[in-house]
């Protein structure tokens, strides 16, 4: 997690989730979900499995998929496997849905304690069923 009022440039590359609330600029390839918080700025290019924005965001992004909620707004390409843009979201730039025979960019489980602590991190709904 990145706090509200931290800067930060660079490339990350990590297993687990990842939440930003302060800026950056870089790029992020993530096994997990990448957060942009509503007070968060980012600049770069992500690869993640699913990609939330409720600040801004402007670059590349490569997912199974992207939500933009309603106080967030993402300009650039984007490819993904679903889009959810909720009312008031933003998005400007071009867009490439991916195919559904396209493997999906999934977390390594093989390490248990790291899925646990993730869990516990970034508690899931228990249905199955996705969320639109």
């Amino acid at each position: 997690m990145v706090a509200a009022g931290t800067e930060l440039t660079g490339d990350i590359e990590l297993k687990d989730n990842f939440h930003l609330d302060g800026k950056m600029q870089g790029n992020i390839n993530a096994r997990g979900d990448v957060t942009i918080g509503q007070s968060g700025r980012f600049q770069g290019d992500v690869k993640a499995k699913r990609v939330l924005v409720s600040g801004h965001m402007d670059g590349k992004v490569d997912a199974d998929r992207l939500e933009i909620v309603a106080s967030g707004q993402v300009s650039g390409d984007i490819k993904v496997r679903e889009l959810v843009i909720e009312p008031g979201g933003q998005f400007v730039g071009s867009s490439h849905v991916k195919k559904h025979d396209t493997p999906r960019l999934v977390q390594d489980n093989s390490d248990a304690e790291s899925s646990a602590a993730e869990s516990v991190a970034a508690p899931r709904n228990a249905s199955t069923t996705p969320v639109e």
